[in-house]
């Protein structure tokens, strides 16, 4: 397999700290290490998608000071280099990051700050998506989410490539957030929209209506004939998170995950971590359960590595570099 193109472009910030950087943030309060590492990663108990969010509870009191964010955006960046990842797009809200006084503005600038350092001295590239959040009835995060959209925005022309919705979804109705990605597509930007993980298919159609160039996760498509048709004839990839899905119980097991249909039904499916701490994983591993326990090819793994670079919210230029692999 040609590792030379490995890229991921699914990837949650706070669900993917580097376990051992992430540890000298709090072994100095006295915390018990055992304790710490349940806190972050899932276990067998886990069994829903609420669950699995429980787990972002410690990664994300860790991520609110300017310091932090920088050391722990800048340890993942080098852990992910070190992975041989070609490029990937890190996603993270702003929003998560602002209980202990810092404004949105000040997490995205220290973000930025931690790429454009990172990758002085790394071979990756890593571009971020801004999340804007469901946390319930869309009004409640409505005004934090106009200020990610703008800042999305503002921070363009560095590093920051498109916005995505993210949170427990079936919170509040898909349809109560089209406003915002109208707003977003007034402003140029693009994104990515996660869909159909926990809720049914009728999200899927809900973001391609809404403009979605890529949809997060996408498990339940299998379930509605006209949403395959539509992902397949639009060429909207999935992205595609099979450990995740097993976490959470979207699925029940590896074998019973609906990726083989969609490759077999000629939908672009993109190979994704979603949240390499908490689900105890890398596209190393994701490779090797696909091909285990999907009846996924080495030849099927690289297409859909080649289709990462192809459908990244990356420049054109770069594209063609990484997949030259200049």
């Amino acid at each position: 397999m040609n590792h030379q193109i490995k890229a991921d472009l699914h990837l949650h910030f706070d669900g993917s700290l580097p376990m051992e950087e992430a540890w000298k943030l709090v072994e100095k309060t006295g915390c018990n290490h055992e304790n710490f590492i349940k806190s972050m990663q899932v276990d067998q108990n886990c069994h829903s998608l609420y669950d699995y969010l429980a787990r972002f509870d410690t990664p994300l009191k860790l991520l609110q000071t300017e310091e932090n964010l920088y050391k722990m955006a800048y340890a993942l960046i080098k852990e992910l280099d070190s992975q041989k990842l070609a490029y990937a797009e890190i996603r993270f809200a702003p929003m998560q990051h602002i209980k202990s006084g810092l404004s949105q503005r000040q997490v995205v600038k220290i973000m930025c700050q931690a790429r454009k350092d990172a990758m002085l001295t790394s071979k990756i590239h890593v571009n971020y998506i801004l999340c804007m959040m469901v946390l319930g009835e869309e009004k409640l995060t409505h005004d934090l989410n106009v200020e990610t959209i703008q800042l999305a925005h503002e921070f363009s022309d560095q590093g920051i490539v498109a916005i995505d919705l993210a949170g427990a979804e079936g919170m509040a109705p898909m349809q109560d957030f089209q406003g915002l990605f109208q707003m977003a597509k007034e402003l140029g930007l693009r994104y990515t929209i996660h869909a159909g993980e926990s809720y049914g298919p009728e999200n899927i159609a809900k973001a391609i209506e809404f403009g979605a160039e890529r949809i997060g996760h996408g498990t339940s498509a299998i379930k509605d004939p006209h949403v395959m048709k539509l992902l397949k004839e639009k060429k909207i990839p999935l992205e595609i998170c099979v450990t995740s899905n097993v976490n959470c119980e979207v699925v029940d097991q590896y074998e019973s995950h609906p990726i083989r249909q969609y490759i077999d039904a000629g939908i672009i499916v993109l190979i994704c971590t979603d949240n390499m701490t908490i689900s105890n994983t890398n596209l190393e591993c994701e490779y090797e359960k696909l091909m285990r326990y999907c009846s996924i090819t080495a030849k099927e793994i690289e297409e859909c590595q080649l289709n990462a670079i192809r459908y990244s919210f990356a420049e054109p230029l770069l594209k063609e570099q990484l997949i030259n692999h200049k």
